[in-house]
């Protein structure tokens, strides 16, 4: 018996030990690609598509689109990306983003400065699932 509390007390400082690092929010290469924007349809209805795709050089390229129609909008970013912190820079305005979470095929973000909740998907909120292209 004090063999499996033994057991169990290391696997839970084991965990208790993860950090962002283990996640990797702060794995750089893991963030450039191209990424659609993506939410659980039962909670949040998308009504477009969004796409970023990151570069090794500090830029991005971010497009979207209505399903009202219309051409689809592309536009030109600079970014930056240090410890978890995304930075994305277009005409002189940054938007600053806390990455949440990043595994090699999903990423989320949250809007520097505010609180998670469902009603703020899509604008403070941003979840994303890596393109297969």
């Amino acid at each position: 018996m004090k063999k499996w509390i033994i057991i169990l007390a290391a696997v839970a400082m084991t965990l208790s030990g993860c950090r962002k690092e283990s996640l990797g929010v702060n794995r750089k290469d893991w963030l450039v690609g191209t990424w659609y924007e993506n939410y659980d349809p039962r909670v949040f209805a998308f009504d477009g598509s969004s796409e970023i795709t990151f570069y090794e050089n500090g830029t991005a390229q971010w497009t979207t689109s209505s399903i009202f129609g219309g051409k689809p909008k592309t536009i030109e970013y600079l970014y930056t990306y240090e410890k978890n912190i995304l930075t994305v820079v277009f005409d002189g305005n940054a938007d600053v983003y806390e990455v949440i979470f990043l595994n090699k095929d999903e990423m989320a973000w949250q809007r520097y400065g505010t609180t998670y909740s469902p009603g703020t998907w899509a604008s403070d909120y941003l979840h994303f699932n890596r393109s297969k292209d």
